[in-house]
Order: C-alpha cells, then structure tokens, then sequence
C-alpha cells in the first residue's frame, strides 16, 4: 500500500508540492511562534536561571523580577545571620539610559552584583574580558548581539549611562532580556552609582544554604523576617516566566498562534487528501473489488499523509532556521531544542494523518460495484 500511495503521489507530482509546501509553511508558523514562546520563557528568567545559588529574597508583595522594590543592608545582614545560610550576594536590577555617540539614548538593564564575590549575578557568556574586570568602579559588560544598539562600542570604549561615565570592560553574547533591551553587568557600586541610588541599596539576595541543609528549611525561616518573600531558584524562575507570559497575555497570544499554524496545517492537509482521493475513487472501488480491505485501502491514504509530513517538518525546520538567522541580535529570541523539534515531527506526522480521517470515512463507504456505475 505504500507504493501504491507513493504512485498516486507520482501521478500529480504539482499537486504533492503545493501541498507539501503549504503543509510546509503551517508547520513552520507553528515552529516559529513557538519558538517564540521558549525564546520568551527563557529570557524572562534568564538572569535566575544562571545565577548560582539556593534562595532568592525579595520584597514582599513584588509581582514582576525585573521591577522590584529597593531593600537595604540591614535586610542583607538579617539574612546572613538565619541558621542555615552559607553565603549570600546582593544584586541589583535597573533600567537607565545609555548615551549613544550622537546624542541619542538607548534604555539599557542593569544587572549589579558583588564582583568581588564572583557568584551570584556574574555575567555567564563572556567572550571577552574576565568578571573580576568589573570589580572596578565605572567597568560594564555590553553584549556582543545587541551592541549595535549602542553605537557599537568596544572593549576599551568609554560611554554613558544616566550621566555616569563607564567604560566597556567586556563583552557577552547572547544574553538578551525579554523586553529587548541590551544587558549590562557591572559591580554594585556602579550599579548603585548610575542607578542614583544610596550606598546601602539593593533588590535581591541570593542566598546559598549550608551543605546537608535542605533549601526549604532556609525558606521558611527567612520568610519569618518582616516585609520580605523568600523562594527557592526553581520557584523565583517560574514567578518571573508566569508573569510576562501568563498576566500579561503574551504567553497565551503566542501559543494561540501556533495553533493556528497547526490548523492551517490539518485544513490544507485534509483538502488535498480528500480532493485525491475523490479523484481517485474508482481505483479504490477497484482495489475493493479485487479482494482489498478497508485496512488496506486507509493505509494507503494515511501513508500518503506521511509523505507530506516528514518533509514537511524538515522544511519547516529550514524555515525556523532561517527565522532564528534573521532576527538574530534583534532583541526576539528564539529557542526550540532539537528533542522538542524531534517530538513536533511526531506531532506533525499525527497532524496529517488526523487530517486523512475524512478521506478515509469516504473510501470505506465506497462499494465494489461503484467501479460500474457511470
């Protein structure tokens, strides 16, 4: 039944193609937009999800990781003196101006975290430059994807944010926000420097806990200080990702449109399935009448879906490619793991064979004396 299928394909060869290619470029929506989604997911929690460390605290009643309320030092001291806290770092998170050479300015996040530390906060993809560069006051990291952003500087290169002076110490690559602007390290005194903030202040402390110590142990002790919240890594992760995908909408916007994709993808598949088969329905009353079960005729329609499937995903897979080149640096990042793009070829195959359910209802009614009939 699979030559048979692959014959009926070879019959109409124009046919196959424009179906392939609209099967193609379904897929590839679905592809991209959820890439899009993963892309998104992943930037929200980007800076907690490389961050070493057990315990992130916070202020209290703080919905969105990349808005939080000031703390001080007296917070900071209270939790270095809970039972089971090993170490701890404080981190900054701000948004400030960066001056670009004609006079322009471009909002850049600032990441503040204790560089003499080298822990908590340190910028993990740096292809230029060392962290402990950033120990000085004024020292920055610019990312290499997003640098055009800011006039292109260099390390070495000597700029502004908020009025500050600051100098490119080194350079990441592909450390992105989720808002789409560039992200720069440096030290909390310059953090706290260009950010006009006071001496003491700071918006997260990442707590590491003592070895044979559970996390949650220290989570519920530390959650017994006045006007703090305190999670566990895993936990501060998922409440940064719920809030820009979930309240705001555009997790939900974003998977809608993959479905979409998808059932674009069922439309074109079944129409041209059924509109084959319909051309097709004397051959099959034919095979009927010559000893054929319903079985064997359904493989033969649905073997037909499986042919447009796989080359259909793998042609989508060439669109995503393309996709993840072109906005590359733009401040949209995509992300689609091979083992998730392995699993949607599964789906797709199901996709298309779903799509041949009605072909199928039809040949099963079809009767050998069909064949004779006008």
């Amino acid at each position: 039944m699979i030559a048979l299928a692959l014959r009926i394909i070879a019959h109409r060869p124009m046919r196959y193609l424009v179906a392939l290619l609209g099967i193609s470029v379904a897929a590839g929506l679905a592809l991209v937009q959820l890439g899009l989604y993963f892309g998104f997911k992943e930037n929200a929690s980007v800076v907690v999800d490389h961050t070493e460390g057990d315990v992130w605290v916070c202020a209290r009643f703080q919905n969105n990781f990349d808005f939080p309320s000031l703390m001080t030092e007296e917070t900071l001291n209270k939790v270095r003196a809970t039972p089971g806290v090993q170490w701890t770092a404080p981190m900054l998170i701000l948004f400030r101006d960066w001056k670009l050479p004609d006079g322009r300015k471009q909002t850049v996040q600032v990441v503040g975290f204790d560089a003499q530390r080298r822990g908590a906060g340190v910028p993990w993809r740096m292809v230029e430059g060392f962290p402990e560069d950033l120990s000085e006051l004024g020292k920055v990291t610019v990312d290499a994807t997003t640098r055009r952003k800011l006039g292109n500087p260099k390390t070495g290169d000597v700029a502004e944010i908020n009025g500050k002076r600051v100098e490119v110490a080194g350079m990441t690559e592909g450390i992105q926000s989720f808002q789409g602007n560039p992200m720069v390290f440096c030290d909390m005194i310059t953090a706290r420097t260009v950010g006009g903030l006071n001496h003491d202040h700071l918006h997260y402390i990442v707590v590491g806990v003592q070895p044979g110590v559970e996390p949650v142990e220290v989570l519920n002790r530390l959650e017994a200080l006045d006007y703090v919240e305190a999670y566990t890594s895993a936990q501060f992760s998922k409440k940064a990702q719920r809030y820009w995908l979930e309240s705001t909408g555009a997790g939900t916007a974003l998977f809608f449109a993959a479905m979409m994709g998808l059932v674009v993808g069922i439309v074109v598949a079944g129409q041209v399935l059924y509109t084959s088969t319909i051309e097709h329905i004397r051959e099959y009353g034919t095979l009927k009448a010559i000893g054929a079960t319903n079985t064997q005729v359904s493989m033969a329609i649905m073997a037909q879906a499986v042919t447009w499937a796989l080359p259909a995903h793998l042609l989508a897979g060439v669109l995503l490619w393309v996709a993840m080149q072109k906005i590359q640096g733009k401040g949209i990042h995509l992300s689609l793991d091979a083992g998730t793009y392995a699993w949607l070829g599964l789906g797709t195959i199901v996709v298309c064979m779903a799509a041949s359910i009605l072909s199928v209802l039809r040949i099963m009614k079809v009767q050998p004396a069909d064949v004779f009939k006008g």
